[in-house]
């Protein structure tokens, strides 16, 4: 197929989806949504009442705190150190990402929601290459944290060498876990974290359609000016482990930011006992696909979950009173609940929460 007529086929489309979606947004008035003062405030503003997710309720001082920064970002403090899932602050209208206009990320929103702490952050972990999770690094890399490292796939790799040197940009592919074979663990500078990428894949957007797909096999002259130019790439999922003084892990995370159908994003076979404490949930597109969140959920048991990447983020400017259209959460949080133990805990964040792990 030519080029102008798949971007005919792509744009007649997304019409279709925006006529759709646009009416299939509800609201999360009747759910237990947690909201720290920060996510009611200005994000550089650190005084912010946390959440303690502890077992047995005791009051302690904090050593791993976890801010959610919406749609796939995340943001996590380990005493000194620190790392950041690839956070999406632009959020252009539904519209301007539906039909072959620019779109470009926004300075002085990222300026204002980039958490000041966020800045010391030594990696930035990439699951695809999608607008919505990329747009704003390069700027946030440029401009916020020039010493930090964009890790993620060969597309987001030739995507950022248009904006940022070599040494910020990290191609994972090799280190990836595929299937049950363990990838490589790639260290922070005081090696007390370290990530494994695994190889994922993206659900479909809508009716079985997958957007804005395909792959950049060399590097990039320019930024992409339109939402289709972000194009998926490989998707991978991530293993998080945070660890103690003689290198073991003290808190494992799996984090996905796309829904998948198994075996995709899964759990490799790990070479220690170690158990997965906190799962990380993408919402949007979980029905498009046949077993998420359960297969993940089944095979992990994570005492915590996070359901992210659920807010309605088209153009929402901080607010995150709707979920994203055609997205029913009620149904993921009834799935989410089949398979999870009783004495597991999940939590529907507000973009900018806060909350500590232990």
């Amino acid at each position: 197929m030519s080029n102008s007529r798949s971007r005919l086929l792509l744009t007649g489309l997304t019409i279709c989806w925006l006529g759709f979606a646009t009416g299939c947004s509800s609201t999360v008035n009747h759910l237990p949504v947690y909201s720290s003062a920060s996510a009611h405030s200005s994000a550089a503003d650190n005084t912010d009442t946390s959440l303690v997710l502890r077992a047995d309720g005791r009051a302690t001082q904090p050593q791993l705190t976890m801010q959610y920064l919406g749609v796939g970002g995340y943001l996590f403090q380990y005493g000194a150190d620190s790392i950041m899932t690839a956070p999406s602050f632009t959020n252009p209208g539904l519209l301007s990402v539906s039909l072959p206009v620019p779109i470009a990320t926004d300075k002085a929103l990222v300026d204002t929601l980039l958490p000041e702490r966020a800045k010391q952050a030594e990696l930035v972990l990439v699951g695809h290459s999608h607008y919505d999770h990329l747009m704003d690094v390069p700027y946030i890399l440029q401009q916020h944290m020039p010493e930090a490292t964009a890790v993620g796939s060969t597309t987001m790799a030739n995507i950022l060498r248009a904006a940022l040197p070599e040494r910020q940009v990290l191609d994972i592919s090799k280190y990836a876990a595929v299937g049950s074979t363990p990838g490589t663990w790639l260290y922070n500078r005081s090696k007390r974290i370290r990530v494994m990428p695994i190889k994922s894949a993206h659900a479909p957007h809508f009716m079985g359609i997958k957007l804005m797909s395909g792959q950049y096999l060399q590097p990039l002259a320019a930024l992409p000016s339109t939402a289709n130019g972000w194009k998926e790439g490989q998707t991978y999922a991530y293993i998080i482990d945070f660890l103690d003084g003689q290198g073991q892990a003290r808190y494992r995370i799996h984090y996905q930011d796309a829904a998948s159908n198994s075996p995709a994003g899964l759990m490799p076979n790990m070479a220690d006992s170690k158990v997965v404490d906190m799962a990380i949930l993408c919402a949007a597109g979980f029905h498009e696909v046949d077993d998420y969140p359960e297969a993940l959920l089944q095979q992990v048991q994570p005492d915590k979950v996070i359901l992210g990447h659920w807010e309605d983020f088209f153009a929402n400017q901080g607010s995150a009173a709707r979920v994203v259209p055609m997205t029913n959460i009620n149904d993921f949080i009834v799935r989410t609940e089949a398979v999870l133990p009783a004495s597991s805990q999940w939590l529907l964040p507000h973009p900018f929460a806060t909350f500590e792990l232990f």
